[in-house]
């Protein structure tokens, strides 16, 4: 029941794309800078008491992280979009509580996967949505790695027919057929919150790149509003299917559609607790076959002990992966963990990878990036600064295709770019 509730009270919170704002969690994101965001976050968590921080904790210090549950949110987002990953994951960790043990319930599944075998989970999903017209894939909001993940996906995908690529974070374009970038290809302040963040721009580029349709599926926030939470989630996921299917099935009654989307929105069978997601709406909608992905569950943290209990139990049982992978059983099915058995179809177990560079290997192997060492004299003095990595031909509200956190005194970090030619920016901490 905790990450169910933590899951919900994550949606309620609002994490979501809308014009650069996430209204309902009282706070907006400014599209335009990066320190000075990450600065106001830090002040802002400084407010918790370091009483709250040592587990187990006592109620009343359970109660001062919930309180600080929005702060540590922009927090986790704020270092995301420094290229911070680690201490992204970190800061989304203080709102857990003390971690799950493995438990006899997390034993009996991993007994059932005695002869179940690891595959890509790039070429197994493809190989599932050859006959599909919609894949939907998940995220969590402050890890980057999951776009570089569904940038390869989308590579994937887009050579066997698919077409429309909507994305929860996309602002609205143009009525209908929305394309929330510029007409040059690249991902731009307002294209959406989240693609702030210099891997999910890397993914908007490559996928206007290859030629994907973008569109925007997020209603409009002023239509939810409820004192129900749960009643504003409904709103909310109906209203996500809704513009789907207006925007996309209602005019391209062949649309191959991947759908890019936070959390439980990709659930497609009711939970136990009541609330319809996203693509169970959708599923009823369209009456079509969804091929639905976590990918949420099963990853490293910076703190093991923060880490879903099966996790290194799994990495155990089918050895060091160095790629995504998803497990089939003997008998051909695909075994689904975490409670999430009926909801998704597939679920995505990343890697652990390795720090190179002052960097996560996963910008190289997922994202297709390489290193590039930040010219000498842009490293700061003193104090912090924030190093910007933009195309040359880079539009002036462009999203960088990089962004680094350097401290003086320190080892600084690899800026890990893609192919090309760069011009550089900074700023400064006050």
């Amino acid at each position: 029941m905790l990450v169910r509730t933590r899951i919900v009270s994550l949606l309620i919170a609002g994490l979501c794309a809308l014009q650069g704002a996430a209204q309902a969690q009282g706070f907006a994101y400014d599209m335009r800078a990066y320190m000075a965001p990450l600065q106001d976050a830090e002040r802002a968590l400084a407010q918790v008491p370091a009483s709250a921080y040592p587990r187990p904790r006592s109620a009343q210090a359970r109660a001062a992280i919930d309180q600080a549950g929005g702060r540590l949110q922009k927090l986790g987002a704020e270092r995301a979009f420094a290229g911070d990953t680690e201490g992204a994951i970190a800061a989304f960790d203080l709102l857990q509580d003390t971690p799950v043990e493995l438990t006899a319930g997390h034993q009996a599944q991993l007994a059932r996967l005695a002869d179940a075998q690891a595959e890509d989970a790039i070429q197994a999903i493809v190989a599932a949505a050859r006959d599909k017209r919609v894949v939907l894939l998940n995220e969590a909001h402050h890890v980057p790695m999951h776009r570089a993940f569904a940038q390869r996906l989308a590579a994937a995908l887009r050579k066997i027919g698919f077409t429309y690529l909507a994305a929860e974070t996309f602002n609205d374009g143009a009525p209908g057929d929305a394309r929330p970038s510029t007409p040059g290809g690249q991902a731009v302040a307002a294209t959406g919150t989240y693609t702030k963040d210099a891997v999910f721009a890397g993914f908007v580029n490559a996928a206007l790149a290859d030629g994907w349709k973008l569109v925007a599926y997020e209603p409009d926030w002023e239509t939810l509003a409820d004192k129900d939470p749960l009643q504003q989630i409904r709103k909310r996921e109906q209203g996500q299917a809704r513009n789907l299917v207006e925007r996309i099935f209602s005019k391209d009654k062949e649309a191959r559609v991947f759908i890019y989307a936070g959390y439980a929105h990709v659930y497609k069978a009711q939970p136990g607790d009541g609330i319809v997601w996203m693509a169970e709406y959708l599923g009823r909608a369209t009456k079509l076959d969804l091929l639905s992905i976590d990918q949420t569950a099963f990853h490293a943290h910076p703190d093991r002990a923060a880490e879903a209990p099966l996790y290194a139990a799994l990495g155990e049982r089918f050895g060091e992966q160095r790629a995504p992978f998803v497990l089939r059983a003997a008998d051909g099915g695909r075994p689904v963990l975490n409670g999430l058995a009926g909801r998704v179809d597939l679920q995505v177990i990343h890697p652990r990878y390795a720090m190179q560079d002052g960097r996560p290997e996963w910008l190289r192997t997922l994202a297709g990036r390489a290193p590039r060492a930040i010219p000498h004299e842009l490293l700061p003095r003193h104090g912090r600064r924030i190093i910007k990595a933009l195309r040359t031909d880079a539009v002036t509200d462009a999203v960088p295709l990089d962004v680094v956190l350097v401290e003086a005194g320190k080892p600084a970090p690899s800026l890990m770019l893609p192919a090309g030619e760069f011009r550089y920016a900074y700023e400064d901490e006050s």
